[in-house]
This record gives C-alpha cells, structure tokens and sequence, in this order.
C-alpha cells in the first residue's frame, strides 16, 4: 500500500497541547496524529483511544471512590483530635 505524507499547520496552543498529549502517552505528535485519524475513520486495528479513554474513566473512578474514603477517615480523625 502506498503511503502519502500530510501536512497542516496549527495555531502554536494547539500544537503544544497535542505536544503535551503525545508526551504524556509516551509517543511523537505524528504517531499521535495518525492513530487519532485512524481511530476517527474507524481503521484503528486495536482501538487504542477508545480502550484508552475507558481505562482512564475506570481508574477515574477508583480514584473518586478512593478520595471518598480518604475524606471519611479524615473526617473521624480531626472528631478523635478535637476531643482531646
């Protein structure tokens, strides 16, 4: 299959936040790129947005409910302080 190079340009807070994005995930902004335009047009073979988006959410939650917890034995430790 042939391979053709496409080329944009973007307003520089666009370009750095896809920079930052990139960073984050652990690749180049032109890897990123090419793996949200295969995600959009659906040839993504792995889906790797899509079943990254829903491991971040699931651990997005653990997170809340981990916070919650915290909060409670907070709560009961400045009751068990104020006591004394």
């Amino acid at each position: 299959m042939v391979k053709k190079q496409v080329k944009f340009y973007l307003e520089q807070e666009l370009y750095d936040r896809l920079r930052k994005l990139a960073e984050e995930q652990g690749t180049t902004v032109p890897q990123l790129v090419r793996s949200l335009v295969l995600e959009y047009l659906g040839e993504a073979g792995d889906g790797n947005l899509a079943s990254r988006v829903r491991e971040l959410e699931e651990k997005y939650g653990q997170l809340a409910k981990e916070l919650g917890r915290v909060e409670k034995d907070l709560a009961l430790l400045m009751k068990r302080c104020c006591k004394k």
